[in-house]
């Protein structure tokens, strides 16, 4: 296992990699990080090479700089650049929840590192105009209009989950049918306790989410003409099937795997089954 910082335009995010092989890139959405994929990269590690980035949503160990520019295009075009220092080619880039959407919103930006991605893999995430998803429309508002308030309501919210059962299933239980385990929720949840800055790096974000945004950038969804997997759980309440079914039908080279039983962390609900799809899909030798 290796780990480090990739110091970008917007301050430092973290990596972890294992395995070697052909290039997969995790990336996790918010109040998550690279452990939402600890038992998918398990299996796939003996083949491929599993880099996990944390994306500054809310779960990730260092605060952006200063004045960083937090903006949903610029947290977008954190991926393009990762994946550039990171020196990776042919890359096979696999989102969740909000990473999805910055993913998305970041194929309409022409970043020439979009070109490193051989391959999309897209888990339950935002799209269209669910940037937020209606659910999460007045957090967002929110996050705009009183962003102090806002980023301590979360922090207590995630202490909630560290001490109480009940509060863990009344908050987690809408992203996973299978329930949370104790070590995942302190990786989450750990950053945000320990520096507000963190949690304030979500609701800055939070702040920039507008529907018009990727109702514009999926424009270029039918241009992408590399291979893309949808691997979705059916029971997300956040981003339902349609979308799904939407977003393979538009690019023009897409295959939907559904998930059943699975919710919006399809990972953590039935990593098996993302793992041998991730397998099916990415071959050992890569073209």
């Amino acid at each position: 296992m290796e780990s480090g910082k990739l110091e970008t335009r917007l301050g430092p995010l973290a990596w972890q990699s294992s395995g070697t092989g052909p290039v997969l890139v995790f990336y996790a959405g918010a109040l998550a990080n690279h452990d939402l994929w600890r038992d998918v990269i398990t299996p796939l590690k003996d083949h491929y090479r599993c880099v996990a980035v944390d994306l500054p949503l809310g779960a990730h160990p260092w605060p952006l700089q200063k004045g960083a520019d937090r903006s949903a295009a610029s947290l977008a075009g954190l991926i393009p650049d990762s994946l550039e220092l990171l020196d990776v080619r042919d890359a096979t880039v696999v989102v969740n929840d909000t990473a999805g959407g910055l993913l998305l919103l970041s194929l309409a930006s022409g970043h020439p590192a979009l070109g490193r991605i051989g391959r999309l893999v897209l888990t339950n995430c935002e799209s269209y105009d669910q940037f937020p998803p209606d659910s999460l429309k007045k957090a967002s508002s929110m996050s705009r209009a009183f962003p102090r308030l806002t980023r301590e309501a979360i922090r207590l919210q995630i202490r909630l989950q560290r001490r109480s059962r009940a509060a863990r299933r009344r908050s987690l239980g809408s992203l996973a049918a299978t329930g949370v385990d104790r070590e995942r929720i302190e990786s989450f949840s750990g950053p945000g306790i320990r520096d507000r800055r963190v949690v304030g790096d979500l609701v800055a974000a939070m702040a920039g989410f507008r529907p018009q945004l990727l109702v514009d950038a999926a424009a270029e969804i039918p241009r992408f003409d590399r291979p893309v997997l949808l691997i979705w759980g059916e029971e997300c309440g956040f981003f339902p099937m349609p979308y799904a079914r939407r977003l393979a039908s538009d690019f023009p080279r897409a295959t939907l795997v559904p998930g059943p039983g699975a919710k919006t962390w399809v990972p953590v609900d039935n990593p098996a089954a993302v793992a041998e799809a991730l397998a099916q899909f990415v071959p050992l030798q890569v073209r």
